[in-house]
Formats: structure tokens, sequence, C-alpha cells
């Protein structure tokens, strides 16, 4: 509860160095600032826009500076929250690995030999390096949760649409969200809380139990899959009850992908197709191919994705609603290995491809979500039904306290 402990001291928080590129653009300490916040240290990914500042989104292309805040960070400033600069990320937001090759990659501060996850990957460095107490980021298809949970964080998710993404440079304007990156849970509440009502200070409704999860049956690679069932077997004894069934919906998602491409690779290509065509070296290699990747896709292709996107949330929790959450892996493979993907396209595309499996889906499902730290790199995550991000985050709250006792890895920064 870093954020709680900064708001009832005096002293402020010490600055700190934070990870190796974690931030694009460290700003200097300005003194004191009034408001509720306090001064509160909060890192923005690069794709927010400052007024008077370039909002480059992690890359040398969109070099014209914002005429004023986004409205994310226009909220922050008036309660008072200091910006502690923009923080490194993938390139126009499109990738859940975390690499830059212009800026370089932020480090994981849990473990650098892993990627740092992406695209919000120096938003959680900085946070987990203590640089920051808690950071903005966003999420189009997992871009919170996967940093999240690859360096031992809380990452929030809202239900699409719940926050505005006026000033935010667009990826995929259909599955954009803005996003938390936090220590623990009621860090990120008071951030979720600020930009939701304008009450950082506002109380986190209880949720008393037992409650009832749902468990899809999902594969996943030994090491997360142990991680989860240990964590299964922690909320059961704490009297929870947990339903499994296969979700037919969650595989849907991944046959439309695979046979109409993915909806925010559409959209993507629509905003940038041109930019990478022209870009040539000044755009991330590995962002631009997946950017002209969607060339191929017609647009009757666009048009059952987006009649899917009424169709499979309204269908998903008709069936699944009346639990109180979802619960799964963050991710379904371990944070790879920096190196290996940096040198190998294949071996990138395949990477992000399995990063993004699980998160992407609940993009789609329009609900909020929310990642927990469960073991080094590997994070339980949270789903509910659209709007009930308040009921979630109480939930969330309620498993971490279950699930503490098994975390040995995160550090007091």
């Amino acid at each position: 509860m870093r954020v709680r402990a900064y708001l009832a001291s005096p002293g402020g928080w010490p600055e700190k160095p934070g990870a190796r590129h974690a931030f694009r653009l460290r700003y200097p300490e300005h003194g004191e600032i009034s408001g509720p916040l306090k001064g509160l240290p909060v890192a923005i990914k690069d794709n927010f826009a400052e007024a008077g500042r370039g909002n480059s989104a992690g890359g040398v292309l969109l070099t014209e500076r914002a005429a004023a805040d986004s409205w994310a960070v226009a909220r922050l400033k008036a309660l008072g929250a200091r910006i502690q600069g923009r923080t490194n990320m993938t390139e126009l937001a499109y990738s859940g690995l975390g690499l830059n090759p212009h800026f370089g990659t932020p480090e994981n501060a849990l473990n650098p030999a892993w990627v740092p996850g992406g695209s919000s990957s120096g938003a959680a460095s900085a946070v987990k390096s203590g640089a920051a107490l808690v950071a903005l980021g966003t999420d189009t298809g997992g871009s919170v949760r996967i940093p999240a949970a690859f360096q031992g964080l809380v990452g929030v998710k809202p239900t699409n649409g719940r926050f505005s993404t006026a000033g935010v440079v667009p990826l995929s304007p259909t599955l954009d969200t803005v996003g938390v990156i936090a220590e623990d849970v009621a860090d990120a509440w008071v951030l979720f809380s600020a930009l939701d009502a304008g009450d950082p200070f506002r109380e986190l409704p209880s949720a008393p139990g037992p409650h009832r999860f749902f468990v899809p049956e999902l594969p996943a690679a030994p090491e997360v899959k142990a991680a989860f069932e240990a964590a299964l077997e922690r909320i059961a004894a704490a009297g929870h009850l947990l339903v499994r069934d296969e979700a037919p919906e969650l595989f849907e998602v991944d046959v439309l992908y695979k046979a109409h491409g993915a909806l925010a690779a559409h959209e993507a290509y629509r905003l940038w197709g041109g930019l990478a065509r022209e870009a040539g070296a000044r755009m991330d290699p590995r962002v631009r191919a997946r950017i002209l990747a969607a060339e191929r896709y017609a647009e009757a292709d666009y048009e059952v994705l987006l009649s899917a996107y009424e169709r499979l949330p309204r269908a998903f929790w008709e069936r699944y609603g009346a639990y109180d959450a979802l619960l799964m892996p963050t991710v379904a493979v371990m944070p790879p290995s920096l190196a290996r993907v940096a040198a190998d396209e294949a071996a990138y595309l395949s990477a992000n491809a399995a990063v993004l499996r699980n998160t992407m889906r609940l993009n789609f499902l329009k609900g909020p979500a929310i990642s927990l730290p469960l073991a080094p790199g590997v994070g339980l995550m949270l789903g509910a039904p659209p709007g009930e991000d308040l009921r979630l985050f109480s939930l969330a709250r309620a498993l971490e306290a279950v699930l503490a006792s098994g975390l040995d890895f995160r550090g007091d920064f």
C-alpha cells in the first residue's frame, strides 16, 4: 500500500532511479503540488497527450506537439498528481512483448533476462523499480495486464469505454482502454477511483464471500499451470466455489481471429497502414510488419468481426455472468527470453501470439479484467461482465489476501 503511505506521510516519496529504459522522458522535480493526490508520483505511457509535448507513442514518426492534455492526464493533474515522466513502450502499442529499438527496451525489474511485457513495458518497469508509485497505461489486447503479470504487479483493464481515450494515440478505437498499473490492489484502486469518480479516497466496496468463480478450461505452459492450480487450491481452501467449464465462446474468438484477422489488426492497419508503408526503417520493423500483414484481409472480414463483437460478449456473459468472476492465467506462457525474441523474428511472432492469447479474449468480451501477481512471471486474471468494475475490484482485494501467503518475490522498493 505504497500510495496510501505516501498520501498519509508528510515526507513525500524519495526519488528512485528506475529500471533501465523505463522512461523515454524523465521530468524534473517541481516542488510541492496541492490537491488530494498531494503530488503523487505517476508515470504515464508515451501515448498520452500532454500539452506542449510530443506524443510519440514509442516511436520517432509522430512529432507534433499536443495542444492539450489527454483526458486521463488532465484528470490526474487536476487532483494534484505529479507526472514523473513518459514511459517507454512498444511503438504504437502494437505488441505484448514490450521491445523498443528506438529508445531501448525497458528492463524487466523482476528479471532482466525476460521481456518486460507490453505494450506498457516502461510503465510496469517504473512501478516495479519504485521510480513511480503508479502508472497509466493503455490496454487494447493485454498491454497493461501482460507487463503487470511479467513483473509481479497489479494491472487493471476497465470496462471497454468506461474511461475516455481522448488524447491517446489510438491503435484500435473499438478496443483501446485506459488502464492502471500498481504494486497492489489498494494502490490501483486509488488511481482507478481518481479517474472514475474524481475521488481517490472513495471507499472500495466490500465483497463478503464465499464466492462462486468460473474457471475456463484453457491450455497453459507447465510452470503457469502449476502456479495457477496451486492458487485455485488456496482459493478453494478459503471456502470459495470453483466451477470449471470449456467456455466455447473463448475459443470462438481464436477461430474468428484466425479466419478473419484480429479486430485490432484491422483497425491498426486503417489508422497506420499508410504511415507504415512510407516509414521504412524509421518504424520498428516488427511493428511495421504486423501492421502491413493486415493488407490481406477484406472489408467483409472486418464486418464479420464487428458483428461478432456485439454477439459473442452477450452470449458469454449470459452463460457465465451469474458467477462472481471468471479466473484464468493472465498469460498462458512464462515470460519469453528477451535475447531470443530480439534476435529471431519467428520467435518474436510466436511468442507475441502466445503472450496475447488470454488477455485479448477479455478485451473482445468488453468487461473489466484485473491481473494479480501469482508467482514470478505469472499472473492470475479476474474477469467480469461489462460495468462490473467496482465489484471486480472488491473481489480482487479479497483474492489478493488469499494469495498473499504464496507470494515471496515482490520485495519492498
